[in-house]
């Protein structure tokens, strides 16, 4: 995506283009190959989670629904579907 142009908030995934969606589906699996910490941004005003190795992506199609499972520092691991996240972002540090 164009650094210019502001990236979707993932909750938004449903309402975008088949193009913007595959751009999302590219950007994860992209995440998930790499190594590297992120940060996820949750709608609202929920906490986020924050330094978490993203594990992998399921891709729902009768739920038409994304899975996002990661694990934190702690070694907890937790799945989230995309319709609760605002956005991931890089949080800035290499492996801990």
């Amino acid at each position: 995506m164009n650094k210019n142009h502001k990236q979707p908030e993932l909750h938004e995934y449903r309402c975008l283009s088949s193009a913007e969606q595959m751009a999302i589906h590219q950007m994860l699996i992209s995440y998930v190959r790499e190594d590297h910490r992120f940060n996820i941004v949750m709608m609202g005003n929920a906490e986020p989670y924050n330094l978490v190795k993203l594990i992998s992506i399921n891709f729902e199609n009768e739920a038409a629904s994304i899975w996002i499972h990661f694990e934190t520092l702690t070694g907890e691991k937790k799945a989230l579907p995309i319709d609760y996240l605002s956005r991931i972002e890089f949080s800035g540090q290499q492996e801990v």
